[in-house]
């Protein structure tokens, strides 16, 4: 059930509704929603618990990690890199980063990479999850890889190398790490509740993530690329636990270890939705959104057999995945969480649950598509006058 101070602008009663009947139908532990209209916070919802058992409640600061919801945030950093004159979607990679041109690398551009086109989903030597804590190993595995597909010719998803790649391209041009640059130039400057590492202070607000019963979808899809697969999701193989553990969470990897509230993410997206401003102050330029989120891919992903759509590290609307908007754009996350911006309508939605559930991978989560459909149908939603896109 909803805590009670949460926060529900008049018109927008049934969204709370369906939030609450997504618990008495067992389907969520503990969850948040909120959303972010015209730069004013409309929705925030919070309930249910931190922990299987059921002991410690959910409460409005709580923090989830939010799995692959990470890399629309580590999308955001760059973009803001593009914005600053530091980064360009359409220059080579290896002209920031030299090393990574290495076996037939050389002419992938920055936007490719973001939008899984590079073709190193993972490596192919062993590794475990402590390289990707560690960082610099494995980046320069990475640059050193010879591609699992011809750059530029398709896509498959770098589950959690995307994060290492764009994190060390930040350090190269900006000589922040990514945690610290979403740290000082967004989530601190906008007092966001979203973190890319948590400090032992915010460790404390942690809810434990619950895997689902199978870490598998329901359906399956045929892979295109078993090699590719491999390196993606099993070296090493994924485990759901990882979240509950410090080092993962310490780490904060830029591709699935982000910590957040649904708050903190419904602003983000808010301000891009925005046109990319916020009280006054122009975080990103229209024609840098535009850019990052233009469709750079679309198709059958070769590591897991998805059909996705792609802008520079944002996901795209398909499938109805974020709504009724195909417009929109933002990621979902392994399990349930998803935060996305519908920029035709100025919303910033974001759904943040402890409880990880798996399906049909193109499919919506249903717990997410109660939460919308009331969202679009609220009074307060309906009786305003069509946006123009």
């Amino acid at each position: 059930m909803p805590g009670a101070d949460c926060h529900l602008a008049p018109g927008f009663e049934g969204v709370g509704d369906a939030f609450a009947a997504n618990f008495a139908a067992g389907l969520d532990v503990g969850a948040c929603f909120a959303v972010v209209r015209d730069g004013r916070l409309v929705v925030d919802l919070w309930g249910g618990h931190a922990d299987e058992a059921r002991t410690r409640p959910i409460d409005r600061d709580t923090l989830i990690n939010i799995w692959s919801v990470s890399k629309g945030v580590t999308a955001t950093c760059i973009a803001l890199l593009v914005e600053q004159g530091k980064l360009d979607y359409e220059e080579k990679v290896a002209r920031y980063w030299p090393e990574f041109g290495a076996n037939g690398k050389d002419q992938v551009t920055l936007a490719q990479l973001m939008s899984h086109q590079a073709g190193v989903p993972g490596v192919r030597d062993a590794i475990t999850i402590d390289d990707y804590y560690a960082h610099d190993r494995l980046a320069r595995l990475l640059a050193e890889e010879k591609p699992f597909f011809e750059p530029g010719s398709t896509w498959g998803y770098h589950t959690l190398s995307l994060g290492t790649l764009a994190d060390e391209v930040i350090r190269r041009v900006d000589g922040r790490t990514a945690a610290l640059f979403l740290k000082e130039e967004i989530a601190a400057r906008f007092d966001l509740d979203v973190h890319m590492g948590v400090s032992d202070a915010d460790a404390t607000r942690l809810s434990d993530m619950i895997a689902p019963a199978s870490q598998a979808a329901g359906d399956p899809a045929p892979v295109l690329n078993e090699a590719a697969a491999r390196a993606a999701m099993a070296n090493p193989a994924l485990d759901a636990a990882w979240a509950n553990t410090l080092p993962w969470q310490k780490a904060g990897l830029p591709a699935g270890g982000v910590s957040a509230n649904a708050r903190g993410l419904a602003q983000l997206y808010g301000m891009l939705a925005n046109g990319g401003s916020f009280d006054g102050i122009q975080f990103l330029s229209p024609a840098t959104i535009s850019a990052a989120t233009r469709e750079r891919v679309s198709g059958v992903d070769q590591c897991l057999g998805n059909y996705r759509r792609y802008g520079a590290g944002y996901e795209l609307s398909s499938q109805n995945r974020m709504g009724r908007n195909p417009n929109a754009f933002g990621h979902a996350g392994w399990g349930g969480s998803m935060a996305f911006a519908d920029p035709d309508e100025k919303l910033g939605i974001a759904f943040v649950v402890n409880q990880m559930r798996t399906g049909e991978p193109n499919a919506i989560d249903r717990r997410l598509a109660r939460l919308l459909a009331a969202l679009y149908d609220a009074p307060a939603f309906t009786a305003s006058e069509p946006r123009s896109p």
